[in-house]
């Protein structure tokens, strides 16, 4: 009998599996391309292992700096003819995440207004939950900006679905599940002129593109290889440029086109020499098109390892910059790098943005590039100028062994800093006496300063990891020439620390059980220490116990110093004695091995409370007024509790031509709007959970709508979860 069960469950169980893989709207093919291509994100390494003989330097032509002065202050009136300026077609549709081809989301419709703005009442809300077979606890986080066509919004779920909602009603029209998530930051429309019925929405999934019918929901089969084509992971959403699917990869790191009709691969450039020395520098920020122009704008991401450069000496050229290519000659034209050398993950998150300004009939065109930083360029499009000066200042030097930092780091002085950049002591908050206490009385095991950095001696204070100009981005209103922009001003501590798994000597044995008994329960049996973080919240730190380059215990009464300071218990001398003998010759063994390596760890920088150990606000909204680079207005965004502090933004703005700033992505699960003249709120509605990405606004049938996805965050203040959608409009 139980051969027989046996027997019947061998025969089962493939059917199970094959079901499971089948019954998905990716299809077959897609389950069998995943399962036999599973990808490893290798871009993403971030441990080193130390070597010990020389490295060369770059040569010197990687290593200059130069100044640039801006077109404002270099007579840019003689070089530029009078014409008039035109609002952009695309502020009236939504066809592509983030508002269109300029990356925007800007809105040209003012039937909502600052006059008008209390009747905007809730439409219809639609709980991507209870269409579930099965009520899934988990739940993905949702960074893809709707968008719009012919009557209905397309969206991801939380639940690895693509959505068609009509905007009206919030009925369902068709739902499209996949095998892996979605988790790409945005989808394109793409109406096909020569068959409509076949025009389809382009959603990256995994290393993947899929065409999706926009009526029905189901894959274009002719398209590619059963309705999808392998594109190489894809983070931004596509363009659509004369007919050709334009992607950007992060694992091979090109820019790619396809046949829109039928995904044949047609050519592919480069985003970085195939001689370059690092990791990382991905397109994952976001992707811009001018099609007059026939120019792509790519930013780009840190080069990795992530904070420890050793292997990848010199500026690491295209990574931490925006990049313009030339679609026609199938090459860059030109690049901006903002940090050199980076060693803070000051990628550039944000998607660049496109926008025209008015210098008294004079049009400039422009691409705008916000930073993690606080910096904001603004750069001509054909030749990438900046429009404000651009100087460099000599930059602080790595104590870590074979790091060789930039020499120099950008500087500027407008446009103003949207954050507040170097942390300082008197940034520490008084609302919590014993911890700014705690952390003061320990002052020196902490650094920081204007691009310090990191070190395996202390832990380095900063702004702007994951501060400044975020993935969200901001959106430019055409009419008042403003910049709007959400942005955090959260502290951040970053360690590197040692690891090693080398055996301690044998001929120490004794003294290893003297440390196994009292020490290992911590700091580890090899001695690494125990560093966890869970949703960039510091859960563990034990520090290791590893001393080969950073002289932690240079002789033995510092080292029983150390261990009577940090510890409650006494211990015997003699044991000690045996435990830095140890040591010593560990260290060594490890050192001549050639077997150690350097890590990091990196978190918010909080009180015991779990806020922020800074004054607020910790994140803001900033009015910026890009023609004279002043800062017009800035004003907290986030609730605790009923104060206005300000917190995390991590979801996004949008604009509108009715005086109007949309805004969402704090902890206290609100959609706001703000008066875009000064920045004074006007509106609020609480949802299920914070909103996830920027909002999408659309018109149909004489009537404007918001959307807004609610599926909350992904960081340790987010405490909510859920897959709500919500429609607003005058009633």
């Amino acid at each position: 009998m139980f051969f027989k069960k046996l027997f019947i469950s061998i025969l089962i169980l493939p059917i199970i599996f094959l079901f499971h893989f089948m019954n998905y709207d990716t299809g077959v093919l897609f389950s069998f391309h995943y399962l036999k291509n599973k990808i490893v994100d290798d871009y993403r390494i971030n441990q080193n292992l130390i070597k010990e003989e020389k490295l060369s330097f770059v040569n010197s032509s990687e290593e200059k700096f130069n100044s640039k002065i801006g077109l404002i202050n270099n007579n840019f009136n003689k070089n530029f003819v009078k014409t008039s300026k035109k609002i952009s077609s695309e502020s009236l549709v939504w066809l592509r995440s983030n508002g269109g081809n300029s990356s925007n989301k800007f809105s040209n419709y003012d039937q909502i207004n600052y006059n008008n703005i209390d009747s905007l009442k809730l439409l219809w809300k639609f709980d991507s939950s209870k269409n579930l077979l099965i009520n899934k606890k988990w739940k993905n986080n949702i960074e893809i900006n709707p968008i719009f066509y012919d009557g209905l919004v397309y969206l991801a779920t939380p639940y690895k679905e693509i959505l068609a909602i009509d905007i009206l009603t919030g009925k369902l029209i068709w739902k499209f599940n996949s095998l892996k998530k979605i988790d790409s930051r945005g989808m394109t429309f793409w109406l096909n002129k020569k068959d409509q019925n076949n025009s389809c929405i382009f959603v990256p999934i995994r290393d993947t593109v899929f065409c999706i019918n926009y009526k029905t929901g189901k894959r274009i089969k002719n398209f590619g290889n059963d309705g999808f084509i392998k594109s190489g992971l894809v983070r931004a959403a596509p363009v659509i440029w004369n007919d050709l699917l334009i992607v950007a990869t992060l694992d091979t790191q090109k820019i790619k086109a396809f046949s829109a009709l039928n995904g044949d691969f047609k050519w592919e450039i480069s985003i970085h020499p195939q001689d370059k020395n690092f990791k990382g520098g991905t397109p994952w920020g976001g992707i811009s098109l001018d099609s007059k122009r026939n120019l792509l704008f790519v930013s780009t991401g840190n080069p990795r390892p992530a904070l420890y450069g050793a292997s990848r000496i010199g500026n690491n050229k295209n990574s931490n910059s925006i990049l313009a290519f030339d679609l026609i000659n199938k090459k860059i034209k030109w690049s901006f790098q903002e940090v050199s050398h980076d060693l803070w993950d000051y990628d550039i998150a944000s998607p660049p943005l496109l926008a025209s300004l008015d210098f008294d009939k004079i049009i400039i065109d422009v691409v705008i590039v916000m930073t993690k930083i606080g910096n904001t360029f603004i750069l001509k499009r054909e030749t990438g100028e900046p429009l404000f000066d651009v100087y460099y200042k000599n930059a602080p030097q790595s104590d870590v062994i074979n790091e060789h930092t930039s020499s120099m780091q950008i500087s500027r002085n407008l446009p103003e800093s949207t954050i507040k950049f170097e942390f300082d002591v008197s940034d520490l908050d008084n609302r919590n006496l014993d911890d700014r206490d705690l952390i003061l009385n320990n002052i020196d095991n902490y650094k920081f300063g204007w691009f310090e950095p990191p070190s395996l001696n202390k832990t380095l204070l900063l702004y702007g990891l994951h501060g400044g100009a975020q993935w969200p981005g901001g959106v430019f209103d055409p009419y008042s020439e403003n910049l709007f922009l959400p942005v955090n001003q959260i502290p951040w501590k970053i360690r590197l620390f040692l690891s090693s798994d080398e055996r301690h000597p044998n001929l120490f044995e004794k003294n290893y059980k003297v440390y196994k008994n009292n020490c290992s329960s911590c700091h580890g049996l090899n001695r690494n220490g125990k560093y966890k973080t869970e949703k960039e919240r510091e859960i563990n730190f034990i520090p290791n116990l590893i001393d080969i380059y950073n002289n932690k215990y240079p002789n033995s009464e510092i080292f029983y110093s150390k261990v009577d300071k940090h510890h409650k218990e006494i211990f015997i001398k003699q044991e000690l004695n045996k435990v830095y003998k140890l040591f010593k010759e560990w260290d060594k063994k490890i050192y001549d091995n050639k077997s150690s390596m350097i890590n990091f760890q990196w978190s918010q920088f909080l009180y015991k409370d779990d806020l922020p150990a800074t004054i607020p606000p910790w994140g803001k909204i900033v009015s910026l007024n890009l023609k004279n680079g002043l800062i017009n207005w800035q004003v907290p965004n986030g609730y605790v509790g009923s104060k206005k502090l300000g917190t995390a933004n991590f979801g996004g703005i949008i604009a509108t031509k009715g005086g109007l700033l949309f805004v969402t992505g704090t902890d206290d699960n609100k959609i706001i709007a703000l008066n875009s003249k000064n920045g004074n709120e006007l509106w609020s509605y609480e949802m299920d959970s914070a909103g996830s990405t920027s909002p999408t606004m659309a018109m149909w049938k004489d009537k404007q709508i918001l959307i807004v996805i609610a599926s909350g965050g992904r960081y340790h203040n987010y405490k909510d979860k859920s897959g709500s959608i919500y429609a607003f409009s005058i009633k």
